[in-house]
Formats: structure tokens, sequence, C-alpha cells
């Protein structure tokens, strides 16, 4: 069997089938639909009560996701332009603008989900038994109760994220996707971005991958105090919400409930795994006698195939990433 390269040619990745631009009439225009929904959607803040009618409760969970469409559509929008190019001032500009606007839409619909976090056990029941695809979100929303603020303290976690772990994010990316890094390759130096440094990470010269991974920490490495201070301040400020104010256990509870996994299989994974560390220990210690070195440096795990196995022939052990 035959194939035929087809040619690629690289362009410039298109966001048109989101907005065509974000100056434009359409993303103008979705930013005046998301407002005059939840203005409407505000006005039906009287009607959640205990005994309200299954019908009415899901035209208004239908709106609620109506309006987290739209604004999912335009932070895609926003979060896919700045990862682009995100030394663009206009793009982080953008960002920063969808960022404020999305936390003070939450707030404004806020009141929703805190009346259901808080219905009654027989009536939430009533309404989700109709609620057909929407079961699954409405139970999971409920078990976020016992971690739950009141609805001031609420808006101001919202609104601190935009300045606070939002921020840090974009700081963090802005920073470091200006990192350019060298490698020579076949006598030829290149300046490559982290993405393309990290395609020698698998290539199957051993001393490629070390250069490749040593001129990652290289530059990194400038910036360590920064970066470590980002780090530092953005594990703070989720202990510090998560088990200081909302009383999970542990930070990594929070997640977990996030994830809908409950803690014990997550204690159970890691134990399972601690307790098995040897078996992972050992099969790096075969595939090191099988590469022929004394030990594996960090750049030998992810060979792609065992040099003498290669030579050997299908029979003899092969290296699988790592």
């Amino acid at each position: 069997m035959s194939f035929t390269a087809l040619p690629y040619t690289e362009s410039r990745w298109s966001l048109a089938d989101l907005y065509p631009s974000h100056e434009g009439e359409e993303i103008k225009t979705a930013f005046a639909e998301v407002e005059a929904k939840v203005a409407d959607f505000e006005t039906k803040r009287p009607l959640l009560n205990p005994e309200i009618d299954s019908q009415t409760f899901m035209d208004l969970v239908r709106r609620s996701e109506q309006i987290a469409d739209l604004v999912s559509r335009i932070g895609g929008y926003a979060g896919l332009w700045f990862a682009e190019d995100t030394q663009s001032q206009a793009a982080q500009n953008f960002q920063a603008r969808i960022d404020q606007f999305s936390a003070g839409i939450q707030n404004r619909t806020l009141f929703f989900s805190l009346w259901w976090k808080e219905l009654d056990e027989a009536n939430a029941e009533r309404l989700m038994a109709t609620a057909g695809d929407y079961r699954y979100w409405l139970e999971e929303m409920r078990h976020f109760k016992p971690h739950t603020l009141t609805e001031p303290e609420e808006k101001i976690v919202n609104i601190k994220d935009t300045t606070g772990m939002s921020a840090f994010l974009t700081l963090y990316d802005t920073l470091t996707n200006r990192y350019t890094f060298k490698i020579t390759d076949d006598g030829e130096e290149k300046e490559l971005t982290r993405d393309s440094l990290m395609v020698y990470v698998r290539r199957h010269d051993p001393q490629l991958r070390a250069a490749a991974y040593q001129e990652l920490y290289r530059v990194y490495a400038q910036d360590s105090s920064i970066l470590g201070m980002m780090y530092q301040n953005l594990v703070r400020d989720w202990r510090n919400e998560q088990v200081d104010l909302r009383h999970f256990g542990s930070p990594i509870s929070a997640r977990n409930l996030i994830n809908d996994i409950p803690d014990e299989v997550v204690d159970t994974l890691l134990e399972v795994s601690r307790r098995n560390a040897s078996v992972f220990q050992r099969y790096f210690q075969l595939k090191a006698r099988w590469l022929g070195v004394e030990r594996l440096r960090r750049y030998a795990i992810w060979t792609a195939r065992c040099a003498r196995a290669s030579a050997a022939g299908p029979s003899a052990p092969r290296s699988t990433p790592g």
C-alpha cells in the first residue's frame, strides 16, 4: 500500500466560527443578548419557592443554561485569542474584560443556585424527577451545599478571583510564553518555543533529549523566584478559600468533589500506588538494563524503543513510554 504525502501549509488559526472580531457587531450583539437574558432572569427571582411547579422550574433551568452557553462562547473566544498571542496587549485587555464580565454575570444569577442548594429534599426530588438530562447537574449542585457561603460572601469570592487567581494565571502565561529556547540539532542552532522544544525529549538521540530538558530547566530557572512566588500564592489562595472559608477537610477534597469522586476513592488510589511503588522501580531498573545504562536519567524515561531491542529483533524486550 502506498501513501501520498498531502501538502500542508501553516496558517494563522481562525476564530471566525465563534466571532470574527472582538470589536465586531457579532460580539457586541452577544454581549447585549447576555445582558438582556440576565436582566430577564433576575425578574424571575420571586418565582423561587418550595412549591414552584416543575414546568416553571425547568424553564428557569433552561434560561440559566442559555446564559451560561453565551458567556462560555464569549469566554472561549477571549481565551483562544489570548492563547494565540499571549504578548498581545489587546488580547490581554480583552481577556481581563471577559473575566470581569463573567464574574458580574455569575453574581447576578447566583441567587438561583443558592436557592436550589437550600431547597428541602422532598421538593428537590420532586423537581428532579422531571428534569431528564439535567438531573445529574442538579444533583451535583446540591452536593456543594455544606461548602457554600452566603450570597454576599460568594459574590466577594467571585470578584476577588478576577484580580487574584485568574490574574496570576494570565500573568504566568504571559511571562512563560515569551520564553525562547535554543538547541543544536545536526550542527544547526535552533531557536524554539517550548512546544517545539518538547518534541526533542522524545527523539532517538539521548544527547538531544538531555539537551532539551536541560535547556527547558535553564530558561525557567532564570525566573524561578518569580514563578515560585506565583505558585505559592495560587496554592495559598486555593487553601484559604477551600479549607478556611468553605470548610473542606483538605485542599484536595474540594477538587475531588468538583470531579465527583469520593475522597475515599482517591485515598485508596494513592495508597495502592505508594504500596506498589516497587513495581515501577523494578520496571525502570529492567529498562535501564535493557538500555545498557547503570541508572536511568530523566532523559531516558521517554525513550521510544530500546536500541538493543531494535537491533535484536521483535522477540527482544522493548522499552515503552515511562
